[in-house]
């Protein structure tokens, strides 16, 4: 899904002036793509760069994480991880009967039949992440800040390692590289592990980002430099809507553009209800602990498959990324479970201290097919949504970006795009 430019014969591109809402990984994606096509943007974003969701991930470019959420064993787990005090499940149990509805579709998505189809909707989009990365980051000049170690998922227990056959064999189906390691080749192609794994799989196509803060605040700063308009303040609605025209309103006015753009994450759900549309998406709210660099450190990304928690080696040092909380979006965090998880972290990483340098929170816009919703809205063709990523939200921002761009500049997309319409 590369840009490709007008040919003799075709019509230029009609530069338009958009509006863009939200400014993560999406959303500046978007508004970079949308400025070297030669469009007016204007990006709405009250937050810092650095400190937004697609700041505090595990900052993994994970092109083979087709896995939905919803599966059986997802499903059948959900007593014992909310019950394991380590557990990577927790729920605000007062903002239950809120959630019911999407839980509902969660569980309908759990059907072996449902798991399949989901998966591979999200390898659709997935097989564009990194040519989509690779160009954003040329455009921007940020390359120096990723790097393509593969993605190595390990594990202690023999019954961890059954458990993930049935992974193995979906990443097979689709044509994704896996490289299957013993407890021997674990150590030699990760020597910052501790010998406690016995089986691992490496993806080598995963890149890595160095440090997703760092990032965040280049893409908005090379937003800005090549003529971007930023504004910091909340949009609280769309207040109208036609074919040619437009219009968000905030605390301080009413703003009017040819299109809009939705990439507000966990906050696109609420923008939507005010023209009536009802999306199923939920905030699936992530934590993450940055620990000092160890010595001799870690040279990939690690998923650690039985604790469902990442260690990534990142340039400020060691992020530990776990959990999923079910909460609203303005619940204050409680940190207690990540911090709980440390102590995994020093058992399975050679030289690692447990001084806590930085603790995080955000929210991850989850869908319960787990597969982002981009492109046009039905019956309003100058409303673009782009939201929905969930685990796979920093992976895919940009791709989501490109197809809305493409759009907006009328480019034809070499995509079904049917699978991820609203």
């Amino acid at each position: 899904m590369v840009k490709a430019e007008p040919t003799r014969g075709e019509e230029p591109i009609k530069k338009r002036n958009v509006i863009v809402v939200g400014g993560g990984i999406a959303g500046i994606s978007t508004a970079i793509f949308l400025l070297d096509d030669g469009h007016h943007v204007t990006l709405f974003e009250t937050g810092q760069p650095d400190k937004g969701t697609s700041s505090g991930n595990a900052g993994v470019i994970s092109v083979a994480s087709c896995v939905p959420t919803a599966t059986p064993r997802t499903i059948a787990n959900v007593p014992s991880m909310l019950l394991n005090p380590h557990g990577p499940l927790m729920i605000r149990w007062r903002y239950l009967p809120k959630l019911m509805p999407w839980l509902s579709r969660l569980v309908l998505n759990a059907k072996p039949s449902r798991v399949q189809h989901n998966a591979r909707r999200k390898a659709g989009l997935l097989a564009h992440a990194s040519r989509n990365y690779d160009q954003i980051l040329t455009i921007t000049g940020l390359g120096r800040l990723t790097h393509q170690p593969g993605l190595l998922t390990v594990f202690e227990t023999e019954r961890g390692w059954r458990q993930a056959q049935w992974i193995l064999k979906l990443l097979n189906d689709i044509g994704r590289e896996v490289e299957i390691l013993n407890s021997n080749e674990i150590g030699q192609v990760e020597h910052g592990l501790k010998p406690i794994f016995q089986h691992a799989f490496l993806t080598p196509d995963s890149g890595h980002i160095l440090d997703p803060g760092k990032l965040m605040i280049g893409l908005h700063e090379a937003f800005l430099a090549r003529g971007g308009v930023r504004i910091s303040e909340r949009i609280l609605g769309i207040t109208r809507s036609n074919p040619k025209s437009v219009s968000v309103t905030s605390s301080n006015g009413e703003y009017t553009a040819e299109r809009l753009v939705i990439t507000a994450g966990a906050w696109s759900k609420k923008l939507l209800e005010t023209i009536g549309i009802k999306v199923p998406l939920e905030a699936e709210r992530g934590y993450h602990v940055m620990l000092p660099t160890p010595e001799p450190g870690l040279s990939h990304p690690v998923n650690v498959f039985e604790d469902s928690m990442f260690l990534s080696p990142m340039n400020t040092g060691l992020r530990l990324t776990s959990g999923v909380e079910l909460a609203s979006t303005d619940a204050p965090p409680d940190f207690t479970r990540v911090r709980r998880m440390v102590p995994r972290a020093l058992r399975a990483v050679k030289g690692l201290h447990p001084d806590e340098q930085q603790i995080w929170m955000g929210c991850r816009p989850s869908m319960p097919d787990s597969v982002p919703r981009i492109g046009n809205i039905f019956g309003h063709k100058n409303i673009f949504v782009g939201f929905g990523g969930g685990h796979v939200g920093m992976t895919l921002g940009p791709t989501i970006g490109r197809i809305n761009a493409d759009l907006i500049s009328g480019r034809e997309i070499d995509l079904n795009l049917k699978p991820y319409k609203l």
